[in-house]
């Protein structure tokens, strides 16, 4: 089944485009009201980078414990012990 499209920026995307944010910001060279804009735009892909390492974080959760339990259970093919 395909996952849903939603129009937020990958990861990668993301923080390229807050690095450019904070870069503009840090410049001194943007009017008040435009420094508001970014600073506002800027929380948002902060918010988005947030979503995407929490997402990335439960899947490796995900595959470490199935890891964890398959090395945990013994294969049944191997030579009885008995």
């Amino acid at each position: 089944m395909p996952k849903p499209k939603t129009d937020a920026p990958k990861f990668e995307a993301a923080l390229e485009s807050l690095e450019e944010i904070v870069g503009a910001m840090e410049n001194g060279e943007l009017p008040l009201d435009q420094l508001i804009e970014r600073y506002e735009e800027g929380m948002r892909l902060v918010k988005i980078c947030q979503e995407k390492l929490a997402e990335a974080e439960q899947k490796i959760e995900i595959v470490t414990r199935a890891a964890e339990a398959s090395a945990a259970v013994p294969k049944a093919d191997g030579p009885a012990l008995f």
